[in-house]
């Protein structure tokens, strides 16, 4: 573990409790105290996070199960293990689990739910709304922001001739995309699939999601 420094390893020279600044020398002397205050402060969060990192290490060995014979298994492959095991007997045998337009089945100890997710449009992996506006800028041969200050210093306000003032004096806008709008669009075939790739863009259907629901443990339940 890296050291830590201490109140102790505060620098003799100084200001005092109730410090006064009264020359260059002191300014001086303050600054140093800042200095050392900071790396003090730096030094116990990291001796703390040090010690937080080896007690969550100790405690991960603990997260097991012993199956015999001579056998152990993680939990968190236990968890993936039975989870994988309970949504493929759901999907399986889902018109003996629910009744009539029921999406979920409560049991003794939990409930599984079938739930619709929604259509969405989505950015493609790695991409961000700011990458989407750079290719939509390439589609027009020119920046959004440029398009708009044009169309903004086309407009005049309070007046003519000496009165005018352009409307770009006083109004700011700031592009988006309407990913609401893009999917309307493309849901009604305006827009395609090539479309949506051109801005960054993708389609993901609508489909259904399980979800399973264990309830709060409870000893001999």
């Amino acid at each position: 573990m890296s050291k830590t420094l201490s109140a102790t390893d505060r620098p003799a020279e100084c200001l005092g409790v109730d410090p006064v600044i009264e020359s260059v020398e002191d300014l001086d002397k303050a600054i140093y105290e800042l200095s050392f205050l900071g790396a003090l402060d730096s030094s116990i969060d990291a001796r703390c996070t040090e010690q937080i990192e080896s007690l969550k290490s100790q405690y991960e060995k603990k997260k097991v199960l012993p199956f015999p014979p001579g056998r152990i298994v993680y939990i968190k492959d236990r968890i993936e293990q039975l989870t994988a095991l309970v949504c493929d007997y759901c999907r399986t045998h889902r018109s003996e689990l629910l009744d009539g337009k029921k999406k979920t089945r409560t049991l003794p100890h939990g409930s599984v739910s079938f739930k619709d997710q929604p259509a969405k449009v989505e950015y493609r992996a790695g991409l961000k709304e700011a990458d989407s506006m750079k290719l939509l800028d390439k589609l027009l041969n020119s920046t959004l922001i440029e398009l708009i200050l044009a169309w903004l210093k086309s407009i005049c306000i309070f007046g003519s001739n000496k009165e005018a003032r352009l409307l770009s004096e006083v109004v700011e806008l700031k592009p988006k995309l309407s990913i609401a709008k893009i999917k309307e669009a493309y849901e009604k075939k305006r827009l395609t699939t090539a479309h949506l790739k051109q801005l960054g863009l993708k389609y993901t259907k609508g489909s259904e999601k399980l979800t399973v629901k264990p309830s709060a443990y409870e000893p001999g339940g």
